[in-house]
């Protein structure tokens, strides 16, 4: 790295965005409510976010009472999907050779099934949280 001239770096950053429309734009996905790559949240996001979107869109005459909607069935979901620990990102992207070596240590750990199986209810906020609105579609 130290010689490639075509190397590139950059922070791992959440950003969380007051409104996700202005006039009769709106956003979805990361482009409006990215959750930081170590939730594993990112997929679920979209996909949940696309449904509600389209289904307030075909039940409210006009964009405007859509959007609201949208961002009022959403906002509590994406909240918890968006907290993450203490020191998250930052574990998951360290700077120096002991971070990563100590990163590699713990995921290796991570991957036996008995220490995943006890896991699995800590950092991430569970997918199967949200109740997808009936709009029969």
């Amino acid at each position: 790295m130290d010689t490639a001239d075509d190397f590139f770096l950059d922070s791992v950053i959440q950003v969380r965005m007051p409104s996700w429309s202005r006039g009769r734009i709106a956003v979805a996905g990361d482009a409006a409510y990215c959750a930081s790559p170590p939730s594993g949240m990112g997929t679920s996001l979209v996909l949940t976010g696309a449904y509600v979107l389209a289904g307030e869109l075909a039940h409210h005459a006009h964009h405007g009472n859509a959007f609201a909607r949208y961002e009022h069935i959403l906002r509590p979901y994406i909240a918890r999907a968006q907290h993450l620990p203490p020191g998250v990102p930052r574990i998951a992207s360290p700077r120096t050779r002991a971070g990563i070596h100590t990163l590699n240590t713990v995921l290796r750990a991570a991957s036996q099934p008995r220490i995943a199986k006890a896991l699995i209810r800590f950092p991430v906020p569970p997918a199967d949280t949200f109740t997808l609105p009936p709009y029969g579609i």
